[in-house]
């Protein structure tokens, strides 16, 4: 593909919307047979005329985008009528549905499991699973768990003042034989059990300004968790460059023990903005989508301090989630519009292999 050439000299990707119409689109994540998997967080109680509405729907969904990496690729929604539920947060509706998704297996074993955010009501911060062509089970209620962690937790000194109890599940990995879930609310990383227990691995501390809100889990090469934060207090007072990501080893950490538990999340690298998403690629590079600084930022692992690229700048907006193909295509979640029903694409940027 074909790039120009920004002030700075540097090639400019150029990127290709290969589906569109969507409604809140947040997590993707490349699955069996070259499938692309996009949750939906829905339109609340509204619908393709009204756009978001405030209020409990069954509007969130998932779409299948088949051959992504082709030139004809395909869209279909593959399940529907997910819990999605909307309200007024600073002033915009916001909503918020499947927000999370995680691809797994191979051929007819394969599947997915999406996470409902929020808490506190019907469906709500539910893990569901789908395999095959299957309708959605649910494996556990992450967003009861993560309330009923953080109202005993309440009165810490570590946790942030007058916001605790809370959950808002909002990213999930299934890695390794296992299934970890991050809460934005709780400000946790979760591990779902195969019997729906919801073990509490490690939480993030509060940022200068607010709480950290984790958005993202990805496994990095060495096997260890990497969470990224949205960060929003510290970008708007702050500026950019104010969100973190963090490495976790869940073999170390122990769900017993609240001193583990507080102080196993170790700083990874620091310098991003609002990350929403994240991922790797299958040469260790990391990648972070950047909501309000609308682009994807990617980062080597071993010096994930220098040599970052950008992707994406200018051609996004609201990026939410990003996946990674095995030639290199950066596949991008943009929410454009969040309030306007079908106003949600997946960009591709073709890398060409790398930069």
């Amino acid at each position: 593909m074909s790039a120009s050439a920004n002030a700075s000299g540097v090639p400019t990707l150029k990127g290709q919307v290969i589906a569109s119409s969507l409604n809140n689109p947040r997590g993707i994540s490349l699955g069996s047979g070259n499938t692309l998997y996009v949750a939906e967080a829905g339109l609340g109680s509204g619908n393709a005329a009204t756009g978001v509405v405030a209020g409990i729907g069954a509007t969130g969904s998932i779409t299948a985008i088949s051959r992504p990496g082709s030139s004809n690729p395909g869209q279909s929604r593959v399940v529907t009528g997910l819990t999605s539920a909307a309200a007024l947060e600073q002033g915009q509706l916001e909503a918020l549905g499947p927000d999370g998704i995680s691809a797994w297996g191979n051929g007819s074993k394969s599947g997915f499991d999406t996470i409902i955010g929020a808490s506190g009501g019907p469906g709500l911060g539910e893990l569901l699973g789908v395999s095959g062509k299957g309708t959605p089970v649910p494996l556990a209620n992450v967003g009861a768990a993560g309330l009923a962690w953080t109202g005993l937790h309440a009165n810490e000194p570590w946790a942030p003042a007058g916001q605790f109890p809370d959950s808002n599940p909002y990213g999930v990995l299934v890695a390794s034989g296992h299934t970890y879930v991050v809460d934005a609310g709780a400000n946790t990383l979760d591990e779902v059990l195969a019997n729906g227990t919801v073990q509490i691995l490690a939480y993030f501390p509060n940022t200068p300004f607010s709480d950290s809100v984790p958005t993202c889990v990805a496994q990095g090469p060495d096997g260890a968790l990497y969470v990224g934060m949205l960060a929003l207090a510290d970008f708007f007072v702050a500026g950019p460059g104010s969100a973190t990501v963090y490495r976790v080893n869940p073999k170390v950490t122990n769900p017993n023990d609240i001193s583990t538990v507080l102080n196993v999340a170790k700083i990874w690298a620091t310098g991003f903005s609002t990350v929403t998403g994240c991922t790797f690629d299958n040469h260790g590079n990391f990648y972070a989508a950047e909501m309000f600084a609308g682009d994807v930022v990617k980062a080597p692992f071993a010096h994930p301090a220098t040599g970052r690229t950008v992707i994406g700048k200018g051609q996004l907006t609201q990026p939410n989630g990003v996946a990674v193909d095995s030639n290199g295509a950066v596949y991008v979640s943009n929410m454009s519009d969040s309030t306007v029903a079908g106003a949600g694409s997946v960009v591709r940027f073709r890398t060409g292999g790398g930069f």
